[in-house]
């Protein structure tokens, strides 16, 4: 991974880091404080919530990441046909 893209992910990270802070406490604290801990159910949705949120992030990124190309190539692409013209067909059509 890139310089770049790492710091955007950190970036993303610090952003998400509140709202994901909070969202922990009320899936995985407020039921461990009412004695959920010996539930196995409760050790699975503790593992779901430890991972889903992360790889969300994180594919959120990449979707991201990938867009922003696509758009700077579509931008490059497009400033060329406008400073070249209008492409001619390599063959010419029969009549």
């Amino acid at each position: 991974m890139s310089g770049a893209r790492s710091a955007r992910l950190a970036r993303a990270f610090r952003r998400v880091a509140l709202p994901l802070a909070s969202y922990y406490a009320v899936t995985l604290v407020l039921p461990l404080a009412n004695g959920a801990a010996p539930s196995g159910a409760f050790m699975e949705h503790a593992l779901v919530v430890l991972v889903v949120p992360p790889m969300a992030i994180i594919l959120g990124c990449a979707v991201h990441a990938i867009a922003h190309a696509l758009a700077r190539l579509w931008k490059t692409t497009s400033r060329r046909r406008r400073e070249h013209g209008p492409r001619r067909p390599l063959f010419r059509q029969a009549s």
